[in-house]
């Protein structure tokens, strides 16, 4: 076996659980779905408020953890919104993660970064998101891959997945 080159030592290990799985089949049905369809700039969604479920894995190094977590948008107007996302990291990792981004939405895409903090048993370590979804609306449901960074306590970490939200 040769040795990889000291760049892909760099980026995070791509977990094989049955979490990333589903994360990797929901991406692929919401790309290939007849159904669904991306906003095109010429739509105008009234901003309004929107509740999700993410369902991911978070990655680090050699770090593994299945992600479950809310997320809540308020949208001041058709480009911005604010919102609060809070989720639980299992596997190696076990800590709950409070976020409060800031999103810029430009027709199906939305770029958010935001402060938050990692609890895990008896520590709290302040962090820093970024992060860009794709939305698929069907109805009043949204369908969104998405794809964030965190900067925590020294680290990068990974997070990907996708989130079901619905308009409220």
């Amino acid at each position: 076996m040769t040795p990889s080159p000291n760049w892909l030592r760099t980026l995070p290990m791509v977990p094989t659980t049955k979490v990333s799985t589903l994360v990797l089949s929901s991406i692929i049905c919401t790309a290939l779905s007849p159904t669904l369809k991306a906003e095109t700039e010429g739509e105008h969604h009234q901003p309004g408020s929107t509740l999700g479920l993410f369902i991911g894995d978070t990655t680090e190094d050699r770090r593994v953890g299945e992600t479950i977590g809310l997320e809540f948008e308020h949208r001041i107007n058709a480009t911005w919104g604010v919102g609060l996302t809070a989720e639980h990291v299992a596997g190696d990792f076990d800590v709950n993660v409070l976020v409060i981004p800031v999103a810029m939405h430009n027709g199906p895409w939305k770029l958010y970064a935001g402060p938050g903090l990692e609890h895990t048993h008896n520590h709290e370590h302040p962090l820093f998101r970024v992060g860009a979804e794709y939305g698929f609306h069907v109805g009043d449901f949204e369908i969104s891959p998405q794809i964030d960074l965190d900067f925590v306590d020294g680290e990068r970490l990974l997070i990907f997945g996708v989130v079901f939200a619905i308009e409220l």
